[in-house]
């Protein structure tokens, strides 16, 4: 197993991917909160609305450009007083953004390291202070969250720098085809998982690697990983690790085929730690 990788999975797996910020800009609205934040619905801001179905990995990656090394989606709601809980980064760092409690959270991460995320919040009122652009693109007006972010709004709301927000609404609006990059790994991806990523490795353990972690009910947890093209020593880690499972109280389940490596292990909420600690390759 190679450290350098492992190092970087745990920081993806415990680290959403939100963009913390200092936001200044103008109040606009027609109802105060008690920051002194004017509060407003979708209504108050001109022209088209973002509306899109955020429910999974997939549901991002659809109105996604394409060039993605990595993308992430978290259902929020979800997991909350839930031991995933506890591996996502400050939360409030993410409500704080919009002043409302975020839902669900989807970033992609493009090579030159521009991200493009898309969060649902609730309830959806205009929260926080904003400059108007004077000007729409394709009928989408750009709300200025200081430096180079903005927010697109919606449900969900689009947040990112403008060029990649735009790169989206083309995608959204048909003008422009969503990203394909991870199309072979998604084909083994069942739905319903509460934390979902993939990623381009370089130089590693396999040429692209998809995780999720997923309650199936009330006692008992999974992971899920899948591997595109792994290397012949990855699986034969993974075929270790689950001669080893049984002890460890983790039963593992292997799809293997000439391109794709599929590995679901299985846990009690008991031996939560466990599984999250056991290699993925």
């Amino acid at each position: 197993m190679n450290t350098k990788y492992v190092a970087i999975f745990l920081a993806l797996l415990m680290v959403m991917s939100i963009i913390t910020v200092f936001i200044p800009g103008s109040s606009n609205g027609d109802a105060e909160d008690n920051s002194g934040v004017e509060l407003a619905g979708f209504e108050s801001i001109p022209g088209e609305h973002v509306d899109h179905e955020l429910n999974s990995l997939a549901d991002g990656l659809a109105v996604t450009p394409e060039g993605v090394a990595f993308a992430e989606y978290v259902d929020v709601d979800s997991i909350r007083d839930t031991p995933l809980f506890l591996m996502m980064d400050d939360v409030s760092q993410l409500d704080s953004i919009y002043g409302v409690p975020v839902t669900k959270s989807y970033s992609a991460r493009y090579t030159n390291l521009h991200r493009f995320n898309m969060h649902v919040i609730n309830p959806e009122v205009i929260a926080f202070p904003y400059e108007l652009s004077e000007e729409a693109y394709n009928g989408y007006y750009f709300a200025s969250r200081g430096g180079d972010l903005y927010n697109v709004i919606g449900n969900p709301m689009l947040f990112g720098q403008q060029d990649r927000l735009e790169d989206a609404l083309d995608v959204m609006e048909g003008d422009a085809n969503a990203s394909s990059d991870f199309s072979r790994v998604m084909e083994f991806v069942e739905p319903g998982a509460s934390i979902q990523q993939v990623m381009v490795v370089d130089d590693g353990f396999a040429d692209q690697y998809y995780l999720d972690l997923m309650f199936l009910d009330d006692s008992r947890l999974s992971r899920t990983t899948v591997y595109l093209n792994p290397t012949d020593g990855t699986r034969n880690n993974i075929t270790a690790y689950a001669a080893e499972g049984t002890d460890k109280g983790l039963d593992y389940d292997i799809e293997s085929q000439e391109d794709i490596l599929k590995v679901t292990v299985t846990s009690n909420i008991t031996d939560f730690y466990t599984l999250i600690g056991e290699p993925a390759w």
